[in-house]
């Protein structure tokens, strides 16, 4: 593979590796949200890409993109 190829593989390796799922608990990371109802305790969660997670992660706030959103009751 030629250092061209070889570069573009990395920079795919990458932006797949920043595109996976990563499940997150109340919105963003570090977030406090639990609500208690009914007996039982829920809390929102969101499935978003590792990139907006360690955005989150570093901006310590929610910046609004998740493939999928819910709340989660026990």
């Amino acid at each position: 593979m030629t250092s061209s190829g070889r570069r573009w593989a990395f920079f795919i390796g990458v932006f797949i590796a920043l595109a996976l799922p990563k499940r997150v608990d109340c919105g963003y990371p570090g977030g406090d949200c639990k609500t208690i109802g009914e007996g039982r305790t829920c809390a929102p969660y969101e499935v978003e890409p590792l990139a907006f997670y360690l955005i989150e992660l570093v901006a310590g706030r929610d910046v609004g993109f998740a493939y999928s959103s819910g709340d989660d009751c026990h």
